[in-house]
This record gives C-alpha cells, sequence and structure tokens, in this order.
C-alpha cells in the first residue's frame, strides 16, 4: 500500500517581530513546492480521513479487493485489498492487538489468516494498500504516518460493534487490507468490514 505523513521556533519568532515593527506585510505560510498556500492550520489527519472513507477508501475496497483464497495461493508480496470469509478456529486476545485465527476454504482446521480485530491495530497496511494514498500527496512524513495511524483509529472505532464472543467455530466475512506475513508467519487482515455469516454449528 501507500505511505501518509504527520506533522519549529526561535528564529520564526524573531521574524515576526521585525516584519511587526517595521512593515505591514502579511506573512503567510509557504507549501512544500515554495508555493504561498494561504492557510496556516495544520494538517489533521482524523479529518483527512474523515473526508475520504465514504467516498474514496471503501469504494476501492468494493472494487479492487481480491479473494482470500486467490491471494493464499497466489503469495503476492506487499499490502492488498482482499475480501473473503473463513472458519474462526479460535479467538486470541491475550494482547492488545486482538485476532481471529481463521481457516479458509478448503477448511483443513488449520489457520490461513488472522484477522485483527484491536482493540490495537497496528502497522500501516491499510494505507498502504489503498491505492489512491501517496506520499507524493504529503508534505511529510510525518503526516504519512498520520494517516495510517487515523485508518487504523477509524478501524478500531468501528470494531468495537463486533462482539468476540462465542466465535470459535462461525464462518465470519470480511474486507480490508492484507500485509507481507513475516517469516513462517500468518497472512494479518485489517478489516474495514466484518460480520457473522453463519454461526458455530
Amino acid at each position: 500500500m501507500k505511505p501518509h505523513c504527520f506533522r519549529g521556533a526561535t528564529f520564526p519568532a524573531m521574524v515576526s517581530m521585525v516584519l511587526v515593527s517595521c512593515t505591514p506585510w502579511t506573512v503567510r505560510p509557504i507549501d512544500k513546492s515554495g508555493v504561498d498556500s494561504g492557510q496556516s492550520r495544520p494538517f489533521d489527519a482524523g479529518q483527512y480521513v474523515d473526508s475520504i472513507w465514504n467516498a474514496k477508501a471503501l469504494p476501492a475496497i468494493s472494487a479492487g479487493a481480491v479473494d482470500l483464497t486467490e491471494l493464499l495461493r497466489s503469495h503476492r508480496a506487499g499490502a492488498v485489498l482482499v475480501k473473503g470469509e473463513g472458519r474462526v478456529l479460535r479467538v486470541d486476545t491475550s494482547s492488545r492487538t486482538g485476532m481471529l485465527m481463521i481457516d479458509a476454504e478448503p477448511y483443513d482446521g488449520r489457520p490461513d489468516a488472522a484477522v485483527e480485530i484491536g482493540p490495537v491495530i497496528r502497522g500501516t497496511t491499510l494505507r498502504d494498500a489503498l491505492p489512491f494514498i501517496q506520499f507524493s500527496q504529503f508534505v511529510n512524513q510525518l503526516q504519512f504516518a498520520q494517516v495510517g495511524n487515523a485508518l487504523n483509529d477509524r478501524v478500531s472505532s468501528a470494531l468495537k460493534s463486533f462482539s468476540n464472543q462465542d466465535l470459535a467455530g462461525s464462518i465470519v466475512v470480511f474486507s480490508g487490507a492484507a500485509g507481507q506475513p513475516s517469516e513462517g508467519g500468518l497472512l494479518e487482515i485489517v478489516p474495514v468490514t466484518l460480520a457473522v455469516k453463519r454461526g458455530r454449528p
């Protein structure tokens, strides 16, 4: 997926004093390209995510997600949009990054992926998988990182209404983003939608 970035000192204060005492000029911030931006508000990653969530993020996932079974066969590298379903083998809440360990069809009783259920959503998988979010859109690495955090916060907030009680054996359906697993590790999925399709037998 793509990167998102975030957010100095006595010298600007001195310049301001000189301008106030000597001239009526107006001082306004200059953007990265050297063009007068005409605005002084700091970058708000939460507002940015709010502005793109329904208009761009959800449509991009709906249109561009690959099926989990296909992704598992292809061993694609990097962050990718994904959708699918799986049987919950167990719910792991031993850390604040809770996980649903799921078995994709054909079911063999072994976990194929882990769906993050929070309350902490980690990494930048969702940001990096969304094709319209690029590092070049932002002023610096800080803003890019803030966008990743804001996307994770949005997912975490939505997951508060999802109950993970008695899910073992249930079939869940999801869409979201998957990152490259570590060697020997499971594919980890950050869900944007997550629901129980069928309860355990």
